[in-house]
């Protein structure tokens, strides 16, 4: 391999980007958890306060950097690979559901806050109901990254 990324190894670029993946991943199904016993129990109670600190340090420490290595890792699997898998049709589709789960841990940032301060717009239900959303993303992912249909 030649050029700017010569120096990196395709094969650890795409471990990382495993890696980083399955704890994002854990991440994403934790947190709407959280906020679904925040949500069912007692407004102001010792499980609520507890949930609000679970899905901050969740946040914080797991969730939030996953997702960057993740983008960092999968980026650079691209560029190891001269950026040849990015005109195959199963790439973009692909991509545009990581876009879309990108977004939906913003929305789950989001929703953290408002909770934090009290706001339960949502129920217990649509919380369990928001945690298998993720799981249903990836199981699209895994198909069109290793089966590569199109």
């Amino acid at each position: 391999m030649t050029g700017l990324f010569a120096w990196l190894d395709p094969n650890w670029m795409r471990a990382l980007h495993i890696v980083s993946v399955l704890a994002w991943m854990a991440g994403l199904l934790m947190l709407p958890r959280f906020y679904a016993y925040q949500t069912g129990s007692k407004a102001g109670g010792e499980l609520e306060h507890k949930m609000i600190e679970a899905a901050s340090k969740l946040n914080a420490i797991i969730l939030t950097p996953a997702m960057l290595l993740t983008w960092t890792f999968g980026l650079l699997v691209l560029a190891t690979s001269n950026w040849v898998q990015l005109s195959m049709p199963w790439m973009h589709a692909k991509l545009a559901l990581v876009i879309g789960l990108s977004g939906l841990h913003g929305y789950f940032v989001a929703e953290g806050r408002r909770l934090a301060k009290g706001e339960r717009r949502r129920t217990e239900k649509f919380w369990r109901m928001m945690n298998e959303v993720p799981f249903l993303i990836a199981i699209a992912v895994v198909i069109l990254a290793v089966v590569e249909p199109f």
